[in-house]
């Protein structure tokens, strides 16, 4: 029975090797479409090849089949028998699967040849005995380390993996233990200072978890043998400080500067800082035996839990680019120059869906930045809630392995196993360019901040604390014990640390902190506080003539859809060719191309983008017999100011379809934005509304990050916005909530840097001048765009190719190009985006149109106070101003504008609101409702005319002193009885007001006896 059993599971574990075989072979194939156009030439950056599986070797394993079974158990399973916990609470579990009679082994003593079984490197001879494997697989994978990376698909990963942890113990690893010595002693020490010093200070401290600065020393050690000398850190609320100062070369006269509640900033710094534990800076280290420096970022990150982690992601892929650039090597892997390091909360690791979202995409192409290595910082609670209620699963770290991410982890109990984890780590990540997850499990010896009392939810875990030795401590004992370090030598160092100390906190009260260090890139910009200056837009006629034309060229032998080529690429030279019609699709890519041309890069990124979610853009081909994927854009000739001294290479288009989520890719696009201000940076959300969703991210980053970090970013966030039937879910872009976000002073008065641009355009040609006015400043801002649904294929709405043309730039307000007599005016209607076209439609068919302006208000934020009041003053004789927008009233522009407005009108006008009432949902979900609505609101922005009209005849009347002759009376009831026509300028006393300003509020379209 006991054979045949054997037998069984040496025939399955031979059909398990040949089916992991088969699996990994077919990988490249389903991914071949993907990373031909994605990972290749197209925006110069090169992911390495799909990693190969080595040898089986299947002789060895077939003959001992059950040895076989119980080392891969070890590899599976050989975690949950493992010692985590350094308090001791958390027991080493019995694993049945790891009882060598499950698989028919009983005999210790019995000899197996190791040969494909295990590691060739593991210390074991090349036959050993059933206890010496076993102890060997016990000391490899059930000690104060272990691993998860079974759950990984590729057979080659995991063979990898395997291989190189079973011979890492036979592995001489650098002797640099009197380094970590002196790093534990300096993060335990900082802490006792600051608790006696500033005992009622939130720092949200290290101790118990002092081994993560060890973990990340060796990280950058281990990162310099591979040449990586960059580093680009996200770090989390625990221990930053800590971190900071003991680690990343922080000032520690500004830290506490900073602690006792000083600014990080010079006092008259334009920048208002940030919480404590939020911390950031760029430094140069110099690391005890690495032979180069160091240049470490420690990224700005809110308090929000996690979103760090996405915009650390972006800025180290795109500094990795950079660098690649600069040397001009344009064959790189991503992952060449920078390791990304990011730090977490055990709880917030578990917690947070960013989390999740940064894992799914950090393996796609456009997103991949060579692998972050993830440290969680596994205190085994969550603020007061044990971790049995903080998630679902054993681990923490459980949520990473649904991306193919390995796990290791390691006891923080012991510094020197925190540096061997910190060498897998890296060696893994260079190997295969992924992602990799450090599980470090440590404890809090205070509450989850200084403050706190832990032991009213806690009092067994602190009981335990309370009576262990910290880890510094044990550490030390260790090394003296070993002959490693004298007392003495201890001494020094401890002495040495805590006289730094207290000259730091002495010059604390009169330090005077530096400015924050620029990127290189960025100081080819004006610094915060310089004058902002914008260069000329408008491109040369027959220079965006030819980028038009190359924008739909297809490659050679590629067919496109026959229905691009009849509705996209023959319309679009047609257009061209008469130079006006010109729509928003073709205007975006002559903007894009042209900025091309002249040296930047431009990365849209969104979900379909390529195609655009109205099919509207088609920026890049797929050809019908091959899928190849072709952007034209990237295949364009130079054009003539190539051939210039100096001039820079022409630029890419990185089209980047995006994984189906919105938070992470926001904070990632943020991260390349802060990174690179050479290449325009836009994430378009599918509808509008969307961007609910990273919401965060716009709040804390994107809208605040220059006032209270001094990193600047021109992120274009386009959000395709307008009420046409798409219900509540599809129709707004929450203009007001980015307007609210806006530091435009209500009053006017203040003199302020915008923080943010928010625009409705209602052109093809304003469009083109918003994108290219991003790149052609010596400044970048955000730029919020609520872009174009219906008005993408609206005749109306097209441009000339002379509206971009030279000397042309973006207009922040437009004026009604339709009026010839302005003083013939008495209606000034003010809107913005879409509902324009509405209101000229009716206009133009009304029989007192003109009478009517309509000025639209093309960029909300900064408020145009100065272009406004320039068109309003030449309409002299309006007395009746209306806002008319589509939205509620509790939305929309309007809350933000009528104030602003209203200091523009003249005395006693009051500024009317016409658009639909409060509501709780953006609009109706019945089209039939929706369009009723629309229809209702542009007949109310043309109610009482024929009253405004009347009062201007009455007026004109009073003013004539000699009599009219009864003929002439009869003449004029005659032309009265005619169709109302415009009232010449020359009979609108400027005197004249209508009834709708008698004194009272007016809030509605019409009033009682105005019809």
């Amino acid at each position: 029975m006991l054979a045949a059993r054997t037998s069984a599971r040496r025939a399955a574990a031979h059909r398990a090797a040949q089916r992991s075989q088969r699996a990994v072979a077919r990988l490249p194939a389903l991914f071949l479409l993907a990373n031909s156009y994605h990972d290749t030439h197209e925006y110069g950056c090169h992911s390495p090849p799909a990693p190969k599986p080595g040898p089986y070797e299947g002789g060895a394993a077939q003959a001992n089949a059950s040895l076989l079974l119980l080392a891969n158990a070890y590899r599976r399973y050989g975690h949950l028998s493992s010692n985590l916990d350094p308090l001791g609470l958390r027991k080493q579990e019995h694993v049945e699967e790891l009882a060598a009679g499950t698989y028919g082994l009983t005999e210790d003593s019995a000899e197996f040849s190791t040969k494909g079984i295990v590691a060739p490197a593991t210390g074991l001879p090349p036959t050993a005995s059933l206890r010496e494997i076993i102890a060997a697989l016990q000391s490899i994978y059930c000690e104060k380390i272990s691993y998860e990376f079974e759950h990984i698909e590729s057979l080659a990963v995991r063979r990898w993996f395997s291989d190189y942890v079973e011979s890492l113990k036979q592995q001489a690893l650098p002797e640099r233990s009197r380094r970590h010595h002196e790093l534990l002693v300096k993060s335990e020490g900082i802490e006792q200072f600051l608790q006696k010093k500033l005992p009622s200070t939130k720092r949200y401290g290290l101790e118990g978890s002092e081994s993560v600065v060890v973990l990340l020393d060796q990280l950058m050690y281990e990162g310099a043998q591979h040449g990586l000398a960059d580093v680009v850190a996200s770090l989390s609320h625990r221990g930053r400080i800590n971190i900071l100062t003991t680690l990343f070369g922080y000032p520690l006269d500004v830290a506490m500067r900073k602690i006792r509640g000083g600014s990080e900033f010079p006092d008259k710094s334009p920048h208002t800082g940030d919480m404590l534990v939020d911390l950031s800076g760029i430094s140069t280290l110099s690391i005890p035996d690495v032979d180069m420096p160091i240049e470490v970022e420690i990224a700005a990150n809110a308090c929000h839990l996690e979103t760090g982690t996405p915009v650390g992601m972006g800025k180290s892929r795109a500094r990795d680019i950079g660098i690649a650039r600069a040397k001009s090597n344009d064959r790189h892997a991503i992952g060449d120059h920078v390791l990304p390091i990011s730090v977490h909360g055990d709880s917030g690791f578990s917690g947070q869906g960013i989390v999740a979202e940064s894992l799914g995409m950090s393996g796609l192409a456009h997103f991949n930045n060579g692998g972050t290595i993830h440290v969680v910082l596994n205190n085994q609670i969550g603020y007061t809630t044990p971790a049995s209620h903080t998630r679902t699963t054993r681990y923490a770290s459980d949520i990473a392995k649904f991306a193919n991410v390995p796990v290791i982890h390691v006891n923080g109990e012991d510094p020197e196993d925190a540096a061997r984890a910190a060498r897998i780590a890296v060696a893994y990540r260079q190997e295969f360019r992924r992602d990799v997850v450090i599980d470090l499990w440590t404890f809090r010896k205070r509450g989850h901040n200084e403050l706190d009392e832990p032991s009213f939810t806690q009092p067994a875990m602190y009981r335990t604390i309370a009576a262990r030795p910290s880890i510094p401590a044990a550490y030390e004992e260790r090394l003296i014990a070993a002959g490693k370090l004298t007392r003495d030598e201890a001494e020094a160092v401890r002495c040495q640390w805590a006289r730094a100390l207290d000259a730091a906190f002495e010059g604390s009260a009169s330090c005077s902190p530096a400015e924050p260090r620029r990127p290189h890139a960025w100081s080819l910009l004006g610094a915060p506080g310089d004058r902002p200056t914008e260069g000329a837009t408008g491109v040369d006629v027959d220079t965006l003539f030819d980028i038009g034309v190359q924008s739909v060229a297809a490659g050679e032998g590629l067919r496109v859809h026959p229905r691009i080529e009849r509705f996209h690429i023959r319309p679009r030279l047609k257009r061209l060719e008469e130079g006006r019609g010109i729509d928003w699709a073709t205007a975006e890519a002559l903007a894009f191309g042209s900025l091309l041309r002249e040296g930047h890069g431009v990365r849209l990124c969104g979900q379909d983008v390529g195609r655009g979610t109205f099919s509207q853009r088609h920026a890049m081909f797929v050809c019908q017999d091959t899928e190849r994927v072709y952007v034209p854009l990237n295949h364009m000739a130079p054009g003539d100011g190539a051939r210039r001294p100096g001039a820079r290479p022409q630029g890419k288009l990185e089209v980047v379809n995006s994984n189906l989520c919105e938070e992470a890719v926001v904070g990632f696009e943020y991260g390349m934005a802060t990174e690179d201000p050479f290449t325009l940076p836009i994430w378009e959300a599918q509808f509008g509304d969307f961007f609910n969703n990273s919401q965060t991210l716009i709040d804390a980053y994107v809208a605040s990050g220059e006032t209270k970090w001094g990193r600047q970013n021109g992120l274009v966030l386009l959000l395709p916005h307008g009420f046409d039937g798409g219900g509540p879910d599809h129709s707004s872009s929450r203009i007001e909530r980015h307007l609210q976000l806006s530091n435009d002073p209500a009053s006017g008065h203040a003199q302020t840097m915008p923080n943010i641009h928010v625009a409705y355009p209602t052109t093809p040609a304003q469009f083109f001048h918003l994108l290219r006015r991003q790149q052609k400043r010596n400044f970048r801002r955000p730029l919020i765009v609520a872009g174009p649904k219906t008005l993408l294929r609206l005749a109306s709405a097209t441009s000339s190719l002379s509206e971009m043309g030279p000397g042309t730039r973006f207009q922040p307000v437009l004026d009604d190009p339709t009026i010839h007599d302005p003083l013939a005016v008495k209606r000034v209607m003010l809107v913005s985006g879409k509902a324009y076209y509405d209101l000229e439609k009716t206009r133009s068919e009304h029989p007192l149109g003109a009478h009517v302006a309509i000025v639209r208000i093309e960029e909300l934020a900064p408020f145009p106070r100065g272009e406004l009041y320039s068109v309003l003053e030449q309409y002299a004789n309006a007395t009746d101003f209306v806002w008319v927008q589509e939205e509620p009233r509790n939305a929309g522009a309007y809350a933000f504008a009528a104030p602003r407005i209203q200091q523009q009108l003249p005395p006693h006008a009051e500024l009317r609101y016409v658009g639909r009432p409060e509501h709780a949902a953006v609009c109706s979900g019945v089209d039939a409702h929706q369009a009723a609505e629309q229809a209702q609101l542009v007949q109310n922005a043309f109610e009482g005319l024929r009253g405004l009209v009347a009062d201007l005849v009455i007026g004109s009347i009073s003013i004539q002193k000699p009599a009219p002759s009864p003929s002439h009376q009869h003449k004029q009831q005659h032309q009265q009885q005619k169709p109302d026509k415009p009232i010449p300028a020359a009979l609108h006393p400027a005197s004249v007001s209508h009834r709708w300003a008698a004194g009272r509020s007016i809030y509605a379209a019409t009033q009682p006896g105005d019809r």
